[in-house]
């Protein structure tokens, strides 16, 4: 896949990456095996159809402008249409989930660092040996 500015995606913490259709054939795999369905190709076709369906439903942009970059929520709205539109609502669901509690741990993560900088101390660095694991004293 060429990398052009209709690939690109805004991430839910702001930064913008190259879309990789891999990782998102990996994402509905894993939806779609947590209900049963243990078929690659399968995963592979639903993303290419999604990024497909994605492509058209934008509009394209004169010639001296770029495409305003994918938003990760637009994708996975498109997922879990396409997902139900092709009879795997409860794929669906778990592909909703997943976003869900990555959310959920994002949230509790910067509630923790910001309740922790205020609270705590820097702790004092464990000793570690050259191979990254904790040393014994």
């Amino acid at each position: 896949m060429r990398r052009r500015t209709e690939h690109l995606v805004r991430k839910r913490d702001g930064r913008t990456e190259f879309l990789r259709a891999t990782k998102l054939a990996r994402s509905i795999h894993l939806a779609l095996h947590s209900v049963g369905v243990d078929e690659d190709w399968r995963a592979l076709e639903l993303a290419n159809v999604t990024l497909q369906a994605l492509r058209q439903k934008r509009p394209a942009p004169a010639q001296d402008e770029s495409r305003a970059p994918l938003t990760t929520a637009e994708i996975a709205d498109a997922v879990q249409h396409l997902l139900v539109v092709t009879g795997q609502p409860a794929a669906a669901v778990a592909y909703g989930a997943v976003a869900a509690e990555r959310t959920r741990r994002r949230r509790s993560l910067a509630t923790l660092l910001r309740f922790g900088e205020t609270v705590a101390a820097p702790a004092a660095e464990a000793p570690v040996d050259r191979r990254g694991r904790f040393a014994r004293e």
